[in-house]
């Protein structure tokens, strides 16, 4: 078998696995705010242990408030899982670089960058809303940034280098082909 059919086979999977992330994730936070008030306290994902909870369940305004928060950082994840699986949609085509490429990776790096920013700002509003609850002086605003948020970060930068480096080979192929 030569490497573009392993490609397309290869890329094929990923697509049918981008198709089925894409179908699972909102349905995922539409179910975690639908059934919030009985997920158990270490699924909702707050930093309790200086400040516990004193009662979880959230009225329906502040359960919309909280989904209505979530869609910002899912829809720039959605976004970047859209521009990976049109990338593998073009390798599993056998269609390996194009201009259309360089922008997959800009906008998948956009993507990444925009994600975690938004996360940051959707974890932090969700500790205000499941803590709105607590008596005054129990209330927590937790803003945060993990190993994982870094991470996601460095990848975003690394996927926009990448990005400007296929371009910059673009150019220098399409210019080498008008030379005669």
């Amino acid at each position: 078998m030569d490497n573009l059919s392993k490609i397309k086979k290869i890329s094929k999977n990923f697509h049918l696995l981008l198709s089925f992330l894409l179908g699972v994730i909102p349905l995922y936070y539409i179910l975690y705010w639908m059934l919030i008030n009985h997920l158990p306290e270490t699924l909702i994902n707050v930093n309790t242990h200086a400040t516990p909870l004193i009662d979880h369940s959230l009225p329906i305004k502040l359960q919309l408030l909280g989904f209505i928060t979530s869609l910002f950082p899912l829809s720039a994840l959605i976004y970047g899982l859209l521009s990976i699986r049109k990338l593998f949609s073009f390798y599993k085509q056998g269609v390996i670089f194009s201009f259309e490429h360089v922008r997959l990776f800009k906008n998948t790096a956009k993507s990444l960058l925009s994600w975690v920013i938004l996360s940051i700002i959707y974890e932090s509003v969700k500790s205000v809303l499941f803590t709105a609850g607590n008596p005054p002086g129990s209330r927590i605003l937790q803003v945060g940034c993990s190993s994982a948020e870094v991470a996601t970060l460095i990848i975003g930068g690394i996927l926009l280098v990448i990005a400007w480096v296929m371009d910059e080979g673009r150019i220098l192929s399409e210019e080498h082909k008008l030379t005669v």
